[in-house]
């Protein structure tokens, strides 16, 4: 469904197992359809329609009905997958227990961060941090375009695409498997320190808008570069670089308490 996330499905799917093996102890609850005797709860529901109006969704008539019908749908499905006795297969208790600890360590950080949330002093402290050690060998930024392919052939095949007119960021969208094939193959501007080897001695002596003679392999991939521009060396803003420093700091704080835990902890290994 358009308006939902994976995310948040997942969560939805974790929930719906959950409650079919407690179906007996939720039969009490209110309940937003009844599927061959079996009870979804409305709390599913009213969970679901939270996290969807935190994304901009608005509740709605037609919101509630479309989430309805897809907890309906999911509850025939895992229905039928019980009736075929796939949940009794080895690996589905793997796979069960593996998102649950998932949702759960979400949750755990969602508390931690809620408790002490990520302050401007320490992003800028991380700021600092990192533009510190920031190091450039020939003062310049590269923009680079990539279309990442699993084979020569492939990559070749491409390159060919390109020398007959196709353009590289159609090629990227169309054919590449890495994931910035959403931005036609857009990495953004990068310093030689920040490239594999093998693609920065190509690209320094590329110019803006020239494209790799060759593919160059690079692990079991195979690369087709574009330089889109090049530039003097520039230290990105702190408001440019936000994001990026909430993710850094996010990662510290749980380094930080997976470190408390395991010093508390009494593990046999």
């Amino acid at each position: 469904m358009k308006m939902m996330t994976r995310k948040i499905w997942a969560q939805a799917a974790l929930s719906a197992a959950l409650a079919t093996t407690l179906c007996t102890a939720l039969a009490a609850e209110p309940s937003v359809a009844v599927v061959n005797g079996n009870s979804i709860p409305a709390r599913l529901m009213e969970r679901n329609i939270k996290a969807n109006v935190a994304q901009g969704q608005a509740d709605s008539p037609q919101l509630r009905n479309a989430l309805r019908e897809e907890l309906i749908a999911r509850e025939l499905m895992v229905q039928e997958a019980i009736k075929r006795g796939l949940e009794k297969k080895g690996e589905t208790d793997d796979v069960v227990y593996v998102m649950r600890q998932n949702y759960l360590i979400d949750l755990l950080m969602q508390e931690e961060m809620g408790r002490n949330p990520i302050t401007e002093e320490e992003l800028k402290a991380e700021y600092e941090r990192q533009v510190k050690g920031l190091k450039t060998t020939d003062g310049q930024q590269y923009q680079l375009a990539v279309i990442v392919q699993e084979s020569e052939e492939q990559a070749r095949a491409v390159m060919a695409a390109l020398k007959s007119g196709q353009s590289f960021e159609s090629q990227a969208k169309a054919k590449s498997i890495d994931p910035s094939k959403e931005r036609g193959g857009e990495l953004g501007w990068m310093l030689t320190e920040q490239m594999t080897p093998v693609i920065s001695n190509v690209v320094v002596n590329l110019a803006p808008g020239a494209v790799s003679a060759a593919p160059i392999q690079v692990g079991p991939y195979w690369h087709v570069v574009k330089l889109l521009g090049k530039r003097a060396y520039q230290v990105p803003s702190l408001e440019e670089s936000k994001a990026a420093l909430q993710a850094s700091v996010f990662q510290m704080r749980r380094t930080a308490l997976l470190q408390k835990l395991q010093r508390a902890a009494k593990i046999k290994r």
